[in-house]
């Protein structure tokens, strides 16, 4: 029975039928979830329903549209189809059925669907051709499917990586390109054996484990293992393992993804040597430092000595005099960092002695700063302080160090500016002292490197300056004391230094 649809809303039946005609699109049309429309002989739409709607992204005009309802068409490929090409066009002039020839189509939203058209040519009685009605079937997420599908075979065969995948029973049922390189099995050879080929005997135990886990529901990402290749060679391989489930959902097998980290480790290896002769190195650098400080000390006292007695000499003239005390200046400056240098050493072999006393800190504080006066008459430092005495438990000596370190460093890296600032104050947990110069300042790159061991700040003409280890050596004093040391400093403003020690139960203020 050829039954002509003449409109969305009406259907000319057969007059055997005993379906009211008013019912027809409702019951029979409206209602599929298939997008089906119809034309009449000459190609123009004469009915169609809600899903095909749906699928058009838009709603034909009766009578008006030919051919289809689609805003645009498509060939499979991409390229554009004349009206006159589509199925529905070529089913009504030919008189035939069209089957299996997919389009593509776009939404007035832009939208590209991938649809299989059926269209069907309708007949008369006397066999005249009077239309033809064509049903749209959506495959979009079908060919979505199998283009990821495609897209994750390829990505799987090409990958550098071993990926296998194998029932729980540890039969393996895919070897890709990335398998055979690293363990040398062909996938012919491999296909239907069990995973155990490639384990040692000594670590077939994680099979049972990785397997228990896979059953569980549970992933393993990265573990670092050992596997045997086809010419009986262990290799290193980082192993990431998934469940495989079935179009139930139900956990059938396992894929495993296998990276060879031979360079990895070897570099891990390389690496840990160097590490180690470094380390062996420093130590001897360190050894051959303290060794020579003080190997160097005891003839540096000796030439001291030696040229205080020749101060002393009623033969001497005035001119004389001054230069032996120039000499005696550098000699003191030699003998300082000969003392530096081997509290570093003392510093790296856990071996720098403090011996903690009460004593007065503000008491220490000025007369250092009158000691560095007297020495360098050409700097004005100022002294900012409320506190008259401030007993502390600390190591005198070596607080003494580090408050003669930063005075000394803002006269040499403030040579020009013939003023410094030093604060003290106190809170009811810290003792808080500052030393500010008004020099060049410090580059704010160069600020978290300061107090490391050896490291030397780049003055502006490019050259270092110091042996980098003053501030060290004071970090290294303030942290047994448990405080801490710090910078803040602009370029160009100059920089302040500060320290702060906490106050113990027997630090008494005045």
């Amino acid at each position: 029975m050829n039954i002509p649809l003449t409109s969305r809303h009406e259907l000319v039946a057969h007059p055997n039928d005993h379906v009211p005609l008013n019912l027809w699109p409702i019951q029979m049309f409206d209602t599929l979830p298939v997008a089906i429309y119809t034309c009449d002989h000459q190609g123009y739409v004469t009915s169609y329903n809600k899903a095909a709607v749906d699928l058009w992204g838009r709603e034909p005009e009766l009578g008006k549209d030919l051919w289809c309802g689609s805003w645009k068409i498509f060939w499979p490929d991409g390229r554009p189809m004349s009206l006159d090409e589509c199925p529905m066009a070529r089913t009504l002039k030919e008189g035939v059925a069209l089957v299996g020839e997919e389009i593509l189509i776009s939404c007035p939203d832009g939208l590209l669907k991938n649809v299989l058209p059926s269209p069907v040519p309708l007949f008369d009685h006397s066999g005249r051709l009077t239309g033809a009605i064509n049903t749209l079937m959506d495959v979009t997420a079908q060919r979505l499917g199998e283009k990821k599908q495609a897209m994750l075979a390829a990505i799987i065969e090409h990958s550098e990586d071993a990926i296998v995948s194998k029932t729980l029973n540890g039969d393996i049922t895919s070897w890709n390109q990335g398998a055979e390189k690293l363990f040398g099995y062909t996938e012919q050879e491999m296909l239907g054996k069990h995973i155990s080929i490639l384990i040692p005997k000594d670590r077939m135990a994680e099979e049972d484990l990785i397997i228990e886990r896979v059953k569980s529901d549970k992933s393993i990402a990265h573990f670092e293992t050992i596997r045997i290749t086809k010419d009986g060679l262990e290799v290193p391989i980082s192993l990431t393992v998934s469940p495989i489930r079935d179009g139930k959902g139900r956990i059938i097998g396992a894929s495993k993804i296998a990276r060879d980290i031979s360079v990895q480790k070897l570099s891990e290896a390389q690496l840990q040597k160097l590490y180690e002769d470094i380390q062996a190195l420093n130590s001897k650098k360190d050894e051959f430092i303290g060794m020579a400080s003080h190997e160097l000390k005891t003839p540096v006292t000796s030439i001291d000595a030696f040229l205080q007695l020749v101060q002393r000499s009623q033969l001497l003239e005035q001119r004389d005099k001054e230069l032996v005390s120039k000499a005696r200046t550098q000699v003191g400056r030699l003998t300082s960092l000969i003392a530096d240098l081997l509290d570093v050493t003392k510093i790296q072999t856990g071996k720098m002695a403090y011996t903690f006393t009460g004593f007065d800190f503000t008491g220490v504080l000025k007369e250092v700063i009158e000691v560095m006066q007297q020495n360098h008459p050409s700097h004005q430092i100022s002294l900012y302080s409320d506190i008259d005495m401030l007993h502390v438990f600390a190591d005198k000596q070596r607080i003494e160090q580090v408050v003669i370190n930063l005075i000394s460093n803002a006269i040499r890296y403030a040579p020009n500016t013939h003023e410094m600032v030093i604060r003290q104050s106190v809170n009811d947990q810290y003792l808080k002292l500052s030393v500010q110069d008004f020099g060049p300042g410090i580059d704010p790159s160069e600020q978290a490197e300061i107090f490391s061991r050896f490291y030397q700040v780049k003055r502006s003409n490019g050259n270092a300056s110091g042996l980098g280890i003053g501030l060290y050596i004071s970090r290294e004093i303030v942290d047994r004391h448990q405080g801490r040391i710090w910078v803040e400093s602009t370029p160009g403003e100059g920089a302040t230094f500060s320290f702060e020690l906490p106050l113990m139960r027997e630090t008494k203020i005045i």
